[in-house]
């Protein structure tokens, strides 16, 4: 009849291996090897105990105890570096290399068994409850063993209080579990160890360990917050991954990268491009674009009828840089939109110009014929916007010339544009006055210079929320302040000196010299040379001295302009 204890340590064997493979295939990728390592060591042990409770002498014996010893020796640092790792400690190489180098020795000890007293310093095989094992006296290499586990043991309980009073960020739940695990494992094995029963009691010891393991690997997946993140995004994911070594050779690529482009599927990976395809040769260009300072560079290029967005960064194994990564994104249905985009602004701002710009031709002409009306109601200015009009287009040329003033053609285009307007006041100035033959009385002459700041608030009403803000500033005061003199003698503000803004200074000169060479019902033309000399004279008192330069380097224009529109 089969003995019953034997069934259970083939059965503990048997959880073993299921318990290892269930451990593959729950465990979060990024958790650290210690815990498989664990697992494999857990395994190893108990099929040694398995073919030690089967043994039928000595020899036979002491080899299965040497396959216990494969995973006894490093099953104590295995589960030394898991709780180290959990709590997020730093140990040095030097020092994991000595740790290591220990448990190795422990093994090779062990080993010695049979041929040496360094382990066992005496053992025969005995039959406990119908089972097999090794009654031993206990060598040097043995109570190393012993030393290293209370070393362990120590070290372990030290660790897990530390992190309970001083590590906020390790779970409470995953300390708990592996003291459990440390006490369970050490206490059973010194209590079934001095009663004998070490093979009978640690195979389902060792099967709890594992339970407990699995349920904190299950629970660590939770944590993971950078698993987390890498499985969203993988599941999200909708970029072609692509990688190169720096000597151009493919290492890999991800699916989407296939069904982007089908011809990487004859790609050979450590092969580098030699660009027969069209896809090697654009990825061999997008690797010559991208400079070795970079640390990361957006392109964009197009295969075939397709458009796409490629990050390219370095990629790094460790801390070295071996090579490159690229992101590729489809971003065909943007390029198109795009493109549309792009057509339909176009077309929408040349209707919109077009609009525009019959909108203001159409505003232009209302202003111009508006006072075109004031003039004609007006019997002494027959002609004057329109002469005025060319005079200032004459001066803003001329001053446009020099670069020192600092004229902005948006400027110069308002001058221009808000001339026809400076007199629009006269709209609102009694017939009887405006229209008066003779010379104006001292009151019917008040009257009439309140056509300045009329002039401004009718330009204001007629122009703002319709024109940009600076031509209506320009024009507003172009009509309050044309009739301003430098040494602050006019109208209507008395402003003085430069006090009176630049556009109604020039608006000043062309009224003032239109005035002079036009014949009005009060007075006799004179010519152009009188004029001129009139001006100049004037230039500090009634004129801006400033613009003296710019009128004597228009004169000629301005005389062969009104010797033709004076004759006409």
């Amino acid at each position: 009849m089969t003995n019953p204890l034997i069934i259970y340590i083939e059965f503990a064997v048997a959880l073993s291996l299921l318990n290892t493979i269930i451990l593959m295939r729950v465990q979060p990728k990024s958790v650290n090897s210690f815990y498989p390592s664990t697992f494999y060591a857990i395994m190893i042990t108990n099929f040694g105990f398995l073919f030690q409770a089967l043994s039928t002498n000595l020899h036979e014996a002491l080899l299965a105890n040497k396959i216990v010893f494969v995973g006894g020796a490093y099953l104590p640092i295995f589960l030394f570096m898991a709780l180290v790792n959990l709590c997020h400690l730093k140990i040095s190489n030097a020092l994991r290399m000595l740790l290591f180098s220990i448990s190795g020795i422990i093994y090779l000890l062990a080993i010695t068994s049979g041929y040496s007293n360094i382990f066992y310093s005496n053992a025969e095989l005995v039959t406990v409850n119908g089972i097999s094992k090794i009654q031993a006296e206990f060598g040097p290499g043995y109570i190393l063993f012993c030393l290293q586990l209370i070393g362990y043991g120590a070290t372990y309980l030290c660790i897990i209080l530390f992190s309970l009073f001083h590590k906020k960020n390790v779970s409470f739940h995953s300390l708990c579990s592996l003291a459990v695990i440390g006490a369970i494992t050490l206490a059973s094995f010194a209590i079934s160890k001095k009663m004998g029963v070490e093979n009978i009691v640690m195979p389902g010891v060792f099967l709890v360990d594992e339970y407990i393991l699995l349920i904190l690997v299950h629970r660590m997946g939770k944590y993971d917050i950078e698993t987390t993140i890498l499985n969203s995004l993988v599941q999200t994911n909708t970029s072609a991954y692509v990688t190169f070594t720096k000597s151009k050779r493919y290492i890999g690529c991800n699916d989407i990268a296939l069904n982007y482009f089908p011809q990487m599927k004859d790609f050979q990976v450590d092969h580098p491009l030699d660009n027969k395809s069209e896809t090697e040769k654009t990825f061999s260009k997008l690797i010559d674009q991208f400079h070795p300072s970079d640390m990361s560079k957006i392109t964009y290029f197009q295969l075939g009828n397709n458009h796409y967005k490629c990050l390219i960064k370095h990629l790094f194994h460790g801390n070295s840089d071996c090579g490159y990564m690229m992101r590729i994104e489809d971003d065909t249905k943007m390029q198109r939109y795009i493109k549309f985009l792009d057509k339909y602004n176009s077309e929408l701002v040349n209707d919109v110009q077009d609009k525009d710009s019959h909108i203001h031709a159409m505003q232009e002409q209302m202003i111009v014929g508006m006072a075109n009306m004031v003039e004609n109601r007006d019997s002494n200015t027959g002609g004057h916007i329109k002469r005025t009009s060319q005079v200032i287009r004459i001066l803003i040329s001329e001053m446009r010339k020099d670069k020192s003033l600092g004229l902005s053609n948006k400027f110069c285009r308002a001058v221009v544009k808000a001339a026809p307007m400076h007199d629009l006041g006269k709209i609102a100035v009694d017939d009887m006055i405006l229209r008066k033959p003779g010379k104006f009385t001292s009151e019917e002459y008040s009257i009439m210079k309140t056509h300045a700041e009329k002039g401004a608030a009718i330009v204001e009403n007629l122009l703002q929320g319709i024109e940009d803000p600076e031509l209506v500033t320009i024009a507003k005061n172009i009509a309050n302040y044309h009739h301003e003199l430098w040494n602050g003698d006019g109208y209507p503000k008395h402003l003085k000196g430069t006090e009176i803004p630049l556009e109604a200074r020039i608006m000043a000169i062309a009224d003032v010299y239109d005035a002079l060479v036009s014949q009005r019902c009060y007075k006799e033309k004179i010519s152009c040379e009188d004029a001129y000399e009139i001006i100049i004279n004037s230039m500090g008192t009634h004129f801006d001295p400033g613009l003296k330069p710019y009128f004597i380097s228009c004169r000629e224009e301005l005389e062969a302009y009104y010797s033709t529109a004076l004759a006409s």
